[in-house]
């Protein structure tokens, strides 16, 4: 468990059982303004010491003879934490219950007992608050790829903030993910949770592709599997028709899958993912979407990496959507991570990155001294623009440590950028472009380049990039990337870019999963760690229900 048990701050005050509010107040200033206990270690202290400070040392949840409303709505959301995809043992909530009990029901409350009862419940919703607000894990930790900013420069700020709101639900509403995706993943995944309860679905046993006009046991099997998740309305019968088809091209689609309707290897070996495993997959994307930004802004992109797929918003609402081609996994993954378009070159020169010189054109150039010629490449020194001799080089005898020459391909179709390419300046040089390979947009995987993302349509996209400024109209960016010269132009409105990973995600109100192209899904789940068993979910519920009904 990341949190250490709570721990009495100081010895309580015995004998005092009238509840004064200056007293009470003057008992929590003593309390606060004391040493850090065990719970509040890693700077939660200072959060409180300012929360406490900036009330005048009022009681936040306590009266003398209950809790007040807001606690027990505190407590209803910490019991169904899980439906967020957190974990409730975080919170520590048998021993939340005893406290309440003691300082209630065994008429033990003194002063000083009420004050560290309102301390815990305050570092509660601190957790909470965080959890919700940046997520539970550090993504650095967990996910080698994944650059973007959390929030936790501002998350002490915003948690004070709330805090001091009147009603609960004002105080948990700025911490809750505010993307779309967010809430219905939470609601989706309560209806994954109750496929658990109740069984989950059956295999599709093993056996030859299932097609249209088939039948037998394997089919009844797959018509209840699709049944289950919504893919085809009635589960019975076992005849693979038309409308059996179709339940399989939308699962399919859901997955990531060729629209075959058709059931082969790949989309069986989908079907028969546990529910369980699906479960925590959403569980998993929910921490990933506490990882972002709240708010992308009205004008954006985002391209979701194990999606291959680009979105582009203006307004708010998507405007445009392509697929791309996207980092290898092996050396060349595409990171995750955020920044600002503000630059577009018509037909560029390619840079060939030194990894890919030394890996591939150096022993290419040894096999044939021709290659650089035949494939428009050519050889410049230091920052000089014009080309050398490359047969000036001895590519036999070359010292790979020390070369001072690059090796940049000119524009052109055969050009491994192709016609434009669209700049996001970034610490990994990984950038948008255009490619010769159309083909490779037919495949639907398309985990291919060495990191910088291919587009299906650069002509779209270059129109939606500069979108409202009159400078560059749709007849003036054909021309341009038919040119026969490079041009590079400044961007007027800068466009903020997202490259995600989310293996769970929703899509038209439909839940999707996606291959875990990295594999970075399993490092991130066990550091989440497993559910709590329902069992132990519906005690700890019914112990804190029965407290506030009493």
């Amino acid at each position: 468990m990341r949190r250490a048990p709570f721990a009495t701050l100081v010895i309580v005050l015995a004998g005092c059982h009238h509840f004064d509010q200056e007293k009470m107040a003057a008992t929590l200033r003593e309390t606060v303004t004391a040493k850090a206990a065990a719970p509040y270690a890693r700077g939660r202290w200072k959060a409180v010491q300012g929360i406490y400070a900036e009330r005048d040392y009022a009681p936040i949840w306590l009266d003398r003879d209950r809790p007040r409303e807001r606690t027990r709505q505190l407590v209803d959301a910490l019991t169904h934490a899980d439906e967020q995809g957190l974990r409730m043992r975080e919170y520590d909530l048998p021993g939340l219950s005893d406290a309440l009990q003691q300082a209630y029901r065994d008429k033990g409350h003194g002063l000083q007992e009420l004050a560290n009862l309102d301390l815990r419940l305050t570092a509660l919703f601190l957790d909470y608050g965080s959890d919700l607000l940046t997520g539970r894990l550090d993504p650095a930790t967990v996910d080698t790829g994944w650059y973007i900013k959390q929030r936790r420069n501002v998350a002490d700020s915003t948690l004070r903030q709330a805090i001091q709101q009147d009603k609960f639900a004002a105080m948990v509403e700025p911490l809750t993910p505010q993307q779309k995706d967010y809430g219905e993943l939470v609601k989706v995944l309560g209806k994954y949770r109750e496929l658990v309860r109740t069984g989950g679905w059956p295999d599709v046993p093993a056996g030859p592709p299932l097609k249209p006009g088939v039948g037998g046991l394997r089919v009844a099997a797959l018509r209840t599997r699709l049944a289950a998740t919504g893919d085809i309305g009635s589960a019975s019968g076992d005849q693979y028709d038309d409308g059996l088809a179709d339940g399989v091209r939308r699962y399919q689609a859901r997955n990531g899958l060729d629209t075959t309707g058709v059931v082969d290897a790949a989309t069986r070996a989908a079907l028969n993912v546990p529910v369980e495993a699906r479960v925590r997959q959403i569980e998993l994307n929910l921490e990933r979407l506490r990882w972002l930004p709240t708010d992308f802004g009205s004008r954006y992109v985002l391209v979701n990496i194990p999606d291959y797929t680009l979105h582009a918003y203006e307004g708010g609402k998507e405007t445009l959507t392509m697929r791309v081609v996207v980092g290898q996994e092996y050396g060349h993954a595409t990171p995750v991570f955020a920044d600002t378009m503000n630059r577009v070159v018509f037909q560029p020169y390619w840079n060939v990155p030194r990894s890919i010189l030394l890996s591939e054109v150096v022993p290419k150039m040894r096999e044939d001294r021709n290659y650089l010629a035949v494939h428009h490449y050519e050889v410049v020194r230091g920052n000089a623009d014009e080309p050398v001799d490359p047969r000036s080089i001895d590519w036999n005898d070359l010292d790979t440590t020390t070369i001072d020459f690059r090796v940049r391909q000119r524009p052109g179709t055969d050009n491994a950028l192709g016609r434009v390419k669209f700049i996001f300046p970034n610490q990994f040089n990984v950038y948008m472009h255009d490619t010769p390979a159309r083909t490779l947009f037919g495949r639907d995987q398309r985990a291919l380049s060495h990191g910088c993302v291919r587009l299906e349509h650069p002509d779209q996209f270059a129109h939606f990039v500069f979108e409202g400024d009159s400078a560059w109209p749709d007849e003036r960016i054909r021309q341009a990337m038919t040119s026969d010269s490079s041009r590079d132009v400044t961007v007027k409105r800068p466009v903020p870019v997202y490259l995600v990973y989310l293996t769970a995600f929703m899509r038209d109100g439909r839940l999707n999963f996606r291959n875990d192209l990295y594999g970075t899904d399993q490092r991130a789940l066990t550091r989440l760690g497993t559910p709590e068993p329902r069992a132990t979910l519906d005690s700890a519920r019914t112990a804190l229900r029965k407290f506030f009904k009493s």
